[in-house]
């Protein structure tokens, strides 16, 4: 594999964080304008998207490169 391959690698990683904070916006959105709650799960649902977000592009970084560091074996 070259380093094309790399480069798609990172970029599903932005992807995957965009798509995640955009899916967490887009339910908290909905969720206000039934419950009548807005902004607030609005804000809840971006905020859980972030963090689902992130634990994505970790673990995503973790498999491609490996952790580095003295960490426990």
């Amino acid at each position: 594999m070259g380093q094309k391959d790399d480069y798609w690698n990172y970029a599903q990683i932005g992807l995957e964080l965009t798509a995640a904070v955009l899916l967490g916006f887009w339910a908290g959105y909905e969720l206000d304008k039934k419950l009548g709650t807005s902004p607030w799960l609005m804000l809840g649902g971006a905020a859980a998207g972030m963090a689902a977000g992130f634990y994505s592009v970790a673990r995503e970084l973790f498999r491609l490169n490996g952790p580095r560091g003295g960490g426990r074996k």
